[in-house]
């Protein structure tokens, strides 16, 4: 091949790379319009049905996930941090603060779910709500209520209770009663035991705790780590 016609070569090539950069950004532009538009056709759906969305906590999860598939901000506009409401306004049936902080709680049990395996104390619950709530203050009455709400309506699978603490399963967990038994211990000891503590508080045998336990870790509700003082298991939810 002569060197004009390796020139010609590159040159048809140099060109075809341009035109293809070209025909790419082109695409990327129309892609990047039609997102706008789903962006304010959302915003608009938004506005309109604002009444209905603040008292139907369902529809305002289904939004929120709509909005993370589109890459917004999961939170709502229209759920901003508000005060709460008074007896009267209660007693009138305005409840868009405990809609609020329920799809506050299962936003956040969403972000927990891999770290806990669906479950958290309510105490944790109350410290990152308040964490987030811009400086007001969320009574354990009003998450209370909430929690009553979203069981009401089948958005979180239950409450247990631990050695007096309260953990919210947002997943049905399918604990058994050997698995309750090393929750219950867990609570005791803060959220941490030693394999030789489970030994000694249930008598049960290795077999058997490390069938427990392997569970457990595959839910990820509990994480096993080797110490120089031997195995120790922890419970990010307790």
């Amino acid at each position: 091949m002569g060197l004009r016609r390796i020139e010609e070569k590159l040159t048809r090539e140099a060109e075809m790379k341009r035109k293809g950069a070209e025909m790419a950004l082109k695409s990327l532009a129309t892609m990047s319009q039609k997102v706008q538009e789903l962006h304010s056709e959302l915003q608009t759906l938004e506005k309109r049905h604002k009444a209905n969305i603040k008292k139907n906590p369902k529809l305002a999860q289904h939004l929120m996930d709509l909005r993370e598939e589109l890459g917004l901000p999961r939170a709502i506009g229209i759920y901003d941090v508000g005060k709460k409401p008074g007896l009267f306004k209660r007693f009138k049936g305005q409840e868009e603060y405990y809609n609020y902080l329920a799809l506050r709680v299962l936003e956040i049990g969403k972000q927990e779910r891999s770290r806990t395996g669906g479950l958290l104390s309510v105490s944790e619950l109350a410290l990152k709500l308040n964490d987030e709530s811009k400086g007001i203050t969320t009574a354990l009455n009003d998450i209370t209520v909430t929690l009553e709400l979203l069981l009401e309506n089948k958005m979180i699978h239950g409450i247990r209770q631990l050695a007096g603490m309260k953990i919210i399963e947002f997943i049905d967990p399918s604990i058994s009663d050997d698995h309750q038994v090393i929750l219950e211990l867990a609570a005791r000891f803060n959220g941490q035991i030693g394999l030789t503590v489970i030994v000694q508080e249930t008598s049960w045998s290795i077999e058997r705790i490390n069938q427990v336990l392997k569970k457990l870790i595959q839910q990820k509700i509990a994480v096993k780590t080797e110490t120089l003082d031997g195995i120790v298991i922890s419970f990010p939810a307790i």
